[in-house]
């Protein structure tokens, strides 16, 4: 039979101090160098202060640049940012426009002035005996200022 897990406590003899273990001497692991030394664990390899550092910054780096470029990261943040300002630009122009468009449709409702101006330009209306003067698309680019003058006018 076979126990896993127990362990043996030595017997302590007759007339040694309680906590100390008599066979203690027996147990004595002996050196290189022919000396006798505790039977304990044997000393772990010193790891280098310097390389716990390392491991830091290589570790942080890593953190940082999954940070950087993962969906929710800091460059896909201020991409959304980016976009958020802009559609909030948008809608601003557009509620610009719409409070516009709005007082145009009042202002139609409410001033024939505003009526008759809309039909002279955009029905080409006109009343009797009044001449009108079409000029085609693009007449004002083609039209070149007049040069400043050379002598200045009277004083």
């Amino acid at each position: 039979m076979r126990f896993v897990g127990v362990k043996r406590i030595p017997r302590r003899t007759e007339g040694a101090p309680p906590g100390r273990d008599p066979d203690a001497p027996k147990r004595r692991a002996r050196t290189d160098h022919g000396q006798e030394a505790p039977a304990a664990r044997p000393e772990g390899r010193h790891v280098n202060p310097a390389s716990y550092v390392l491991v830091s910054l290589l570790l942080s780096a890593l953190f940082f640049g999954i940070f950087l470029v993962s969906d929710r990261g800091l460059l896909q943040v201020r991409k959304q940012r980016f976009q958020l300002a802009k559609a909030r630009e948008e809608v601003a122009e557009l509620e610009a426009a719409n409070k516009r468009l709005e007082a145009d449709v009042a202002a139609l409702k409410s001033d024939p002035r505003a009526l008759e101006k809309l039909a002279r330009e955009q029905l080409n209306l006109v009343k009797p005996g009044e001449v009108v003067l079409v000029l085609p698309d693009g007449w004002e680019r083609r039209v070149k200022p007049a040069p400043p003058s050379a002598t200045p006018g009277p004083r």
